[in-house]
């Protein structure tokens, strides 16, 4: 984790860092009554769609990888492409 972090611009990674675990958890909260989903689920949802933005270039696609259907339903109302 330590050496991924490492090539994550600093920029990027201040932004991360200073995300506090209530905007996840209140993101996941959201999915689960919206959606009923799994708790962890949801968790991975909502940090994917706090993380993943900021790290894509131009033009790249938002993907989420997941073999849940549900979950995957879900990626893709958020704008992923569900892999």
């Amino acid at each position: 984790m330590k050496q991924l972090l490492l090539r994550v611009p600093e920029d990027i990674h201040r932004r991360l860092a200073a995300r506090a675990q209530d905007e996840v958890e209140q993101a996941a909260l959201a999915l689960v009554r919206r959606h009923a989903l799994r708790v962890m689920d949801a968790w991975h949802l909502a940090v994917a769609s706090i993380v993943v933005p900021p790290l894509l270039q131009a033009g790249e696609q938002r993907a989420f990888a997941s073999r849940d259907e549900p979950q995957r339903a879900v990626a893709r109302e958020l704008g992923f492409v569900a892999i």
